[in-house]
């Protein structure tokens, strides 16, 4: 086993982990490096992203992202396991496993959606999984997502035409920014906080998260807040590869049965805004919105969460019952600068 060095990632230097992220995460790399102390949230706790290098060379890093979770009503510190990778030319030499370890040495709490390659470590290490969120997704005009003819408009006014006739409201809603409407927006988080029971395990979201996940996030100003009937979701309007995106990042009811409606209107604004995919997270099996995301369009995705705290780890392994698109880096993996 060749020599290796764990160091924090505020200790690396800079030029080194542009040459990292240029290698493995390619359009990202210009995204993470001017902004990764947003995406690991530096500053907010003692855990810290990880870095492994062999003389100098940075070869592999584990993101750390630290969340507060209510556990049984107790508050604890966790993180995100996020941004996992090691250079393809390292791989299969033990690193991933070493640097797991180091982790798991360094943060007692764990939770991540990762893809199989991670599950793949962390199972050996006594992690558990399990697949209850699922990424909801409504292509608008599926034209988009052939890259022959993504650049052509051929087609476009069809599509639109034939889904326009499944969300016909009277009603219709306005997207609003968030950076010139914060105060709004944190007064409805104040108030969900304040007529919600939070069950357990869920993800703690405080004003200091708030103002850190929207108002120092580098992408804010394509950050909007949908309203209707009391009800609020929090959107990322965006486009990526030619495609102009909708990701519906969190949503509050202050009743649940003005759940469909709220989303076909979300979904009519779409429509008739160029949108050409509407996205969100949803946990469970319900299927309330399946009109709006036709199930041929859903994916399931692999939660895995560990804690040496054998209490800890028997509540938080059923996943966060909160979690949602705004939550890890399920929405923020997609900024590319």
């Amino acid at each position: 086993m060749l020599t290796h060095k764990i160091t924090k990632i505020s200790a690396v230097e800079q030029s080194q982990l542009l040459e990292f992220y240029k290698k493995v995460y390619f359009d990202r790399h210009k995204s993470l490096i001017n902004n990764w102390r947003w995406w690991y949230r530096s500053g907010y706790s003692q855990y810290e992203t990880l870095i492994l290098s062999l003389e100098k060379k940075v070869v592999g890093q584990a993101g750390l992202q630290p969340v507060d979770l209510n556990v049984n009503g107790e508050k604890i510190l966790a993180a995100w396991f996020l941004d996992f990778a090691i250079l393809p030319e390292f791989r299969g030499k033990g690193f991933g496993k070493i640097l797991t370890k180091k982790l798991m040495e360094t943060c007692p709490h764990l939770i991540t959606f990762c893809n199989n390659k991670t599950l793949g470590i962390v199972r050996k290490l006594g992690w558990q999984n399990n697949f209850s969120t699922s990424r909801l997704a409504r292509p608008i005009n599926p034209l988009k997502f052939i890259p022959i003819v993504k650049n052509f408009n051929f087609g476009d006014s069809i599509f639109r035409s034939l889904i326009k006739k499944k969300f016909i409201f009277k009603n219709a809603i306005q997207p609003k920014k968030i950076s010139d409407n914060y105060n709004v927006v944190e007064d409805s988080f104040k108030k969900r906080n304040t007529k919600s029971t939070r069950s357990s395990p869920s993800i703690i979201r405080d004003e200091k998260w708030l103002y850190w996940r929207l108002m120092e996030c580098p992408y804010k100003k394509d950050l909007y807040f949908f309203e209707y009937k009391n009800n609020f979701s929090i959107v990322h309007i965006f486009s990526n590869k030619g495609v102009k995106r909708l990701n519906i990042l969190f949503s509050y009811f202050i009743d649940q049965s003005n759940e469909t409606e709220f989303f076909s209107l979300i979904m009519h604004w779409a429509i008739n805004n160029n949108i050409d995919l509407v996205w969100a997270i949803k946990r469970g099996n319900d299927e309330t919105l399946k009109d709006i995301f036709p199930n041929k369009f859903k994916k399931p995705l692999t939660f895995a969460s560990w804690s040496s705290n054998q209490n800890v780890f028997q509540v938080i392994k059923d996943e966060p019952c909160n979690s949602e698109g705004i939550d890890s880096d399920i929405d923020s993996r997609m900024f590319v600068e």
